[in-house]
């Protein structure tokens, strides 16, 4: 597999992470095209309001690159978001015309499934093309209906300065917090020296890491989390949605544990949060939901060709 379209895969899964699930942070990418991650944030305070919230996340996505032609690859494939969620002494009541909103209403797991769809066109050594869509349900998954799909998708340009550096550009779009956004892309893998590695697709993720020996490596990443969700219309609230943003960062550990398998082990801090609920049609905030800083443990495992 070309290095272009390495880059492609670590670029699609990397979006995959801002608009529905985390960054993969793969460091160095190897063909890596599925991986699976599961991070725990501990129960943390809200800035704002009394009470506490846990988040468990746990996420998989998986892509088969499929050659149409030696220049051309398509890749399919398909991606899930799970965030589970625990309250504690949360003191919050909102009145509306069908009852009462009360901490025993609030949702405790959400869901993001989505469909990959990219092409990947190499136009000569230096020169390429990536395009990606992703249309993708996020919900509690009690009442579905079309007001739960979200759609993003994503247009870049590459070109390979050397063995050791390639450089992509283009645009993003997204709507997987309620407005539609078109955002500028920049992405790039950088060997730096012998050992040493910078794997990027910002504003989502960046990932440096140092190769110790052949099975071993460690580093530090950041990465955005965020989605938002619509609730269930059988709920005494109507068209409430959840908010929540958040950023990772911290140290890792990946276990090449074979040819094709790689285990990473991370942690660090939870920061920049937020987790809010809105009704829908007048952007009205039920909660401000801004939430302290936390720790966080995480491990994931990579499949590459």
């Amino acid at each position: 597999m070309s290095k272009g379209l390495r880059l492609y895969i670590v670029v699609a899964l990397g979006l995959l992470s801002w608009g529905a699930i985390l960054s993969s942070a793969l460091g160095w990418e190897e063909d890596k095209a599925a991986w699976l991650k599961y991070y725990y944030v501990p129960h943390s305070e809200f800035a704002d309001e009394d009470g506490e919230i846990e988040m468990t996340a746990v996420k998989g996505a998986a892509m088969i690159p499929v050659s149409l032609s030696e220049s051309f690859v398509l890749l399919p494939g398909l991606a899930y978001s799970g965030l589970y969620l625990d309250y504690k002494d949360l003191t919050f009541s909102e009145p509306s015309p069908d009852g009462t909103f009360t901490e025993k209403d609030l949702p405790h797991n959400l869901h993001v499934i989505e469909l990959i769809l990219g092409g990947a066109l190499q136009w000569d050594k230096e020169w390429g093309t990536f395009i990606i869509l992703y249309p993708g349900v996020h919900s509690d998954m009690d009442d579905i209906s079309g007001d739960d799909l979200y759609f993003s998708g994503a247009a870049l340009m590459s070109y390979t300065f050397s063995d050791s550096f390639l450089l992509s550009a283009g645009l993003y779009y997204d709507d997987s917090f309620g407005i539609p956004q078109l955002l500028p892309m920049l992405s790039a893998q950088w060997q730096i020296c012998d050992g040493l590695t910078l794997d990027t697709v910002l504003p989502q993720f960046l990932v440096l890491a140092y190769r110790l020996v052949p099975e071993l490596a460690i580093g530090f990443k950041f990465n955005v989390e965020g989605n938002e969700y619509r609730l269930s219309e059988g709920k005494p609230w109507k068209n409430t949605i959840v908010k929540y943003t958040q950023i990772l960062a911290g140290p890792f550990i990946d276990l090449y544990l074979s040819d094709h398998l790689v285990l990473r082990i991370d942690g660090g801090v939870v920061t920049g949060r937020e987790f809010e609920f809105r009704d829908d049609d007048t952007s009205h905030k039920l909660f401000d939901g801004d939430v302290e800083d936390m720790g966080y443990v995480g491990a994931s495992l990579s499949y590459q060709y």
